[in-house]
């Protein structure tokens, strides 16, 4: 009797592990970010660029409603770079330790890429006093961050679409800069 019990148990073991494992399916919602993103597909997608058209209101009188396509081209490393600019100043993901590198309230106002240089247009609200090791956290941060795009070797930073000294009191980005290269400002 005590056989045919664990008989019994081992195969209803073995039937419920292999019913619960073996019928799991890939839920759509449970992919990953990393898989949406390798699965990406854009329109029109060319080397360094990508074209899409944009509607807008192409009405002539009221009677007649038209929406008339816009075709635009973006340069796939600038849009890349300003969503890099982006997620920094998001922050961090709310797990980790990890610590924000720019006030929540700063707004990227542009971004660009022209001769290895990424030109970054920050909201004022960036500018804050920040101790030594806080503000080359920033800067090593953006550049870094930046950096990972093969045309980007170098940062500039304006602040309001004007040039800026510092953008913590102690280093010196008047000039473009690297990750390897900030200037602390001489006192």
């Amino acid at each position: 009797m005590k056989k045919v019990i664990k008989i019994v148990l081992c195969s209803l073991l073995v039937i419920s592990t292999v019913a619960f494992f073996g019928c799991e399916k890939k839920d759509k919602k449970s992919v990953t970010n990393k898989e949406k993103i390798e699965n990406l597909k854009l329109p029109l997608e060319k080397d360094a660029s990508i074209q899409f058209g944009i509607y807008f209101d192409g009405t002539k009188d009221d009677s007649n409603v038209q929406v008339v396509k816009d075709e635009r081209i973006i340069n796939k490393e600038e849009l890349i770079g300003e969503t890099i600019m982006q997620e920094l100043i998001k922050g961090p993901t709310g797990k980790s330790e990890l610590k924000p590198i720019l006030p929540k309230e700063t707004r990227l106002l542009s971004f660009s890429i022209k001769d290895s240089i990424a030109y970054v247009n920050l909201s004022k609200e960036a500018k804050i006093k920040m101790s030594v090791a806080k503000e080359k956290s920033c800067l090593q941060s953006i550049a870094a961050s930046l950096a990972q795009l093969p045309s980007v070797e170098e940062v500039k930073l304006t602040m309001e679409n004007e040039d800026i000294d510092t953008i913590g009191g102690n280093f010196d980005i008047s000039k473009p800069f690297s990750k390897a290269e900030i200037v602390p400002i001489k006192k």
